[in-house]
């Protein structure tokens, strides 16, 4: 098992490529996005950088992903939530991307945030900040991959930092319980502080996600300058 895992992180690490998200993470298991983003919304976050996806969690991932070093969380928060973690459950992953430097002076507002799937609300959640390395590109930011990884194998314990400037993410894993999840279409909704409704769907055949084409997948962010 310890085995399997190492080849995984090796595979995410070694590819350029932003199907590959992070570790227990890739593209494939973004949610479809059903509406666009308010102009509310993006002006709030910052013009320069705003994204947000949802990504399905499957049960082998779990961990891999609470191991992420990445991960700006307290490790006893951690801790009481994933003991809480059962098989009876299904864990959803928001992330929202944006304008770090906007907030040095005004508060996010990401915990008032309110997550539902099929109309039902979330039981637990945690929340923590995940920074990405990026490239200019045009006049974009493209996201290249986490800001800290696990050296290729045999070194994988040893951690390397892939920029010295990033960009902020904040990271809102829900936990709800498998029962809300229908066997065919599902729906999630996020509700903001400023009433907007941006909503996803996925789909499960007999117990299993249907991995999704996500070619228009977000990680090219338009930005007006660089400072």
């Amino acid at each position: 098992m310890k085995k399997k895992i190492i080849l995984i992180l090796t595979l995410i690490y070694s590819c350029n490529s932003l199907t590959l998200i992070s570790p227990g993470i890739t593209s494939e298991y973004r949610l479809g996005k059903n509406t666009s983003i308010k102009f509310e919304e993006s002006s709030f976050y910052g013009t320069n950088i705003y994204q947000i996806n949802v990504f399905y969690i499957e049960n082998e991932n779990r961990n891999i992903i609470f191991q992420d070093p990445n991960n700006i969380l307290d490790l006893k928060i951690k801790e009481n939530f994933q003991k809480d973690i059962s098989d009876l459950d299904i864990l959803l992953l928001a992330e929202v991307c944006f304008e770090k430097e906007k907030f040095k002076k005004t508060p996010l507002d990401l915990i008032l945030y309110d997550f539902e799937l099929n109309g039902n609300k979330y039981l637990d959640k945690i929340e923590y900040i995940y920074p990405y390395s990026y490239s200019m590109k045009g006049n974009k930011y493209t996201l290249e991959r986490p800001l800290l990884i696990h050296d290729n194998y045999p070194n994988q314990n040893k951690i390397i930092k892939t920029s010295d400037d990033f960009v902020t993410c904040s990271r809102t894993i829900l936990k709800f319980n498998k029962g809300f999840q229908n066997d065919g279409r599902n729906k999630v909704n996020i509700i903001t502080p400023r009433y907007s409704n941006i909503s996803f769907e996925y789909l499960i055949q007999k117990g299993k996600f249907v991995i999704q084409n996500n070619e228009e997948f977000e990680f090219n962010v338009k930005v007006k300058n660089k400072l």
